[in-house]
């Protein structure tokens, strides 16, 4: 062969070789091009997912905040599209509802960018995050799960996938690590995967596409292990039909990271990011105000319930949604042990940390522990965060782990609640601390008394004011006005006297100087003005503010306060006066007759509509309950007044309507019912409530100023002699229990 020929060959082998060097270049670049690019995106995906996972927890971390009365934890629901039931049907806004309202259900949708204060946050792929929130954390269920704390199980299971559809293993080492809400990432739509995602019924004009989110999700089987959410939804169903977003909260496996088949075609792409309990309360306990609001809207509210009626511990079934709670007494030993009841909660506070707020009492009813080197009838426990030091480890998940007490509990408090110990002694934390989140606190229950104050026992203790007030020690009256006419006077109790959470019971008597005939006769000199029990504002402080105690009302006002009396003085805004009044003022629009009213907040003008400072006051006219004693005139017979009586009565912790009145609700039932009878018969028995029907009977705005009030009977009358008059009062008992 011709050498000519022999280096054309070789020079043609050379090229070939040098192509496939080349292509097999390209190919490693371009391999290593994809990689960056697949790399860059799930880079952006996470970031997106973060950012998500931050605002999401943020909102549940100032739920509180935002929603009064409410509670920290809860999560949103996600955006559902306007023929979800939006609650304003503008894309990435939190669903108001949604259609099935039935308990415990879980929610998927498109994240709710807008509420969170996000722009539209998309994946690697370009399409916008997906959002799943178990009915336990929803905002829109909250009304249907009793507990919303740390120990709060979310509905998830998450399990980590080796690529294959063969090999998962779970991510889980406890209930409580299971996510209660999911952020998912769709990716691109698979090959396969029957997924359209062209708009659908609504607009969706940021994110593009449709609310269906089997046009999402990607579809995974392997027994036991579904992946991913779309298997749990109610199908076949068209796009947006409504009932296609939500599914029972029992537990729901999903598959974390991609999964392919044999041929190693992708069957699942979707990128997770989850959100555990865990992860929310971490940021609660790092708010400032977290170790307060436990000390004082959980343990002192309770504690201050509790100690009302001393009541029997709960037990509490957690297998049922919410859990039932039965009157079964646990006795261990000399107490009673388990849960805070519901009649202690008076509080959403209260009533999603039952099931961390434990409570043992005195089987007695006396003092037969301590706490803390105190006597006490009984002990209020806030168990804390799960304890990791215990072993083995404390688990709040199912309803055995819940009613066993070293879930809760560590050394000796626990040894209280599980053995009879002769003398049971408790000793931990008296205030709960971010430092140590798992520690028992304790909080010492005492019983008080019922408080009871009399002319016959107090006398020399009431405090006087105004003028023309003569106390007589000797006979335990006490006389306001002068035969001459005029004069107005207060007799104070010694002190505040505590009201809020308790039944209040009044009774005394009274006799009038001079018989009047003007309202019978309709002629004539009308003698006033007449007597009050008055119950005024105990929460200015002294010093440097003075106490009501100091003052007395015009003689005009029959003692009373209102609200151009005392000048620059804010008592009487809140206030409830009982005036028995036998003077008509024309401008208070009293009736003709003697009447007896339950007036407020310092109005003293009768009629169905607000007074001049705004708050509502009772007509006199015969229509309305507060005000009108009948049989009319009978406070000044001719021609010897007699002696009369009254009986007063407050309630609180009472609804709107007064319909019903617990007094360990006043906290969330702020109404106090107040009853007054007027020559009621055996009615100086101050230790039970009257069953008859009142004379005039009020329900009442019952607020903090109010909870521990100055108490006072005052008497006003006027100065000129043609209308004279005064009274006499006796035999006074107040009893608070």
């Amino acid at each position: 062969m011709h050498s000519a020929t022999k280096n054309k060959q070789r020079g043609s082998a050379l090229v070939v070789m040098l192509a496939i060097v080349l292509a097999a270049m390209a190919f490693i670049i371009l391999k290593a091009l994809n990689s960056d690019t697949v790399a860059g995106r799930n880079q952006a995906t996470a970031a997106n997912m973060a950012k998500a996972k931050e605002a999401l927890i943020g909102f549940a971390a100032s739920y509180r905040d935002t929603h009064t009365g409410q509670v920290n934890g809860y999560l949103p629901l996600p955006d559902l599209g306007s023929t979800h039931n939006n609650a304003l049907p503008e894309e990435g806004r939190t669903a108001g509802s949604f259609l099935n309202n039935t308990a415990d259900m879980t929610v998927v949708g498109r994240l709710p960018w807008r509420t969170l204060g996000l722009t539209p946050l998309h994946d690697g792929a370009g399409e916008c995050l997906w959002y799943a929130v178990s009915g336990t954390f929803q905002d829109a269920q909250k009304s249907k799960v009793k507990f919303m704390n740390w120990d709060t199980l979310g509905v998830f299971n998450t399990f980590s996938s080796n690529g294959t559809a063969g090999g998962t293993v779970s991510t889980l080492t406890n209930l409580h690590q299971q996510p209660v809400a999911v952020i998912f990432a769709p990716g691109p739509i698979l090959s396969g995967s029957g997924q359209v995602r062209a708009a659908g019924a609504d607009v969706v004009t940021e994110c593009g596409g449709n609310y269906d989110a089997r046009n999402y999700l990607d579809t995974f089987n392997a027994n036991p292990l579904l992946n991913n959410i779309v298997n749990y939804i109610p199908g076949p169903l068209p796009n947006n039909a409504g009932n296609n977003s939500y599914f029972p909260s029992t537990t729901k496996s999903l598959i974390q990271g991609s999964v392919n088949d044999a041929a190693n075609n992708p069957l699942v792409n979707d990128m997770l990011l989850t959100i555990t309990a865990d992860d929310i309360f971490k940021v609660i306990k790092q708010r400032s105000d977290f170790a307060n609001y436990v000390n004082h809207d959980l343990l002192y509210i309770a504690q201050s319930n509790l100690a009302l009626t001393l009541p029997s511990p709960a037990a509490l079934d957690f297998s049922t949604v919410p859990p039932t709670e039965t009157a079964v007494i646990t006795a261990t030993g000399l107490i009673d042990i388990g849960r805070v009841p519901s009649s202690a909660l008076t509080s959403n506070d209260l009533k999603a940390w039952q099931d961390n707020l434990l409570y043992a009492r005195c089987h007695s009813g006396g003092l037969c522990l301590t706490v803390n080197g105190s006597s006490c009838n009984g002990v209020l426990i806030f168990a804390g965060d799960r304890s990791p030091l215990t072993v083995p480890a404390q688990t709040r998940a199912t309803n055995t782990d819940k009613n066993t007490w070293s879930n809760y509990l560590e050394g000796a408090v626990w040894n209280n609640f599980t053995n009879s110990v002769p003398v049971p002694t408790f000793n931990g934390l008296p205030a709960y601390s971010t430092l140590a989140s798992s520690a028992d606190v304790l909080a010492c229950i005492q019983t008080t008394p019922a408080a009871q104050t009399s002319f016959a026992a107090d006398f020399g203790s009431f405090i006087q004011a105004g003028t023309n007030i003569a106390p007589d020690a000797a006979t335990q009256t006490v006389a306001i006005g002068t035969a001459a006419g005029g004069g107005n006077g207060c007799f104070w109790l010694p002190g505040p006297v505590a009201v809020a959470g308790k039944t209040v019971r009044v009774y005394y008597e009274y006799q009038f100087g001079y018989a009047d005939t003007y309202a019978l006769t309709g002629s004539g000199t009308d003698l006033g003005n007449g007597i009050t029990l008055e119950i005024v504002d105990g929460s200015i402080p002294s010093p440097p503010n003075p106490t009501p105690t100091a003052f007395c009302g015009r003689a005009a006002d029959m003692g009373a306060f209102n609200v151009s009396f005392p000048p620059g003085a804010t008592w009487a805004l809140e206030s409830y006066t009982i005036e028995t009044d036998v003077y008509r003022d024309a401008l208070n629009s009293d009736p003709v007759e003697n009447h007896t009213a339950i007036m407020a907040f310092g109005n003293p003008q009768h009629g169905a509509v607000p007074g001049s400072n705004g708050y509502l006051t009772t007509a006199c006219n015969g229509t309305a309950a507060g005000c009108r004693f009948s049989t009319a005139n009978q406070f000044e017979e001719w021609p010897t007044p007699l002696l009369h009586n009254q009986r007063v009565e407050i309630h609180t912790g009472c609804n709107s309507t007064c319909s019903t009145c617990n007094p360990a609700s006043y906290l969330v039932n702020n109404y106090a019912k107040v009853s007054v009878w007027v020559d009621c018969p055996d009615c100086s028995d101050v230790t039970t409530d009257r069953a008859q029907t009142p004379t005039v009977n009020r329900c009442l705005p019952f607020g903090p100023a109010l909870y521990s009030p100055y108490i006072a009977l005052t008497g006003g009358f006027r100065a000129s002699v043609p209308n004279s008059q005064n009274v006499i009062l006796s035999n006074f008992i107040l009893r608070s229990e």
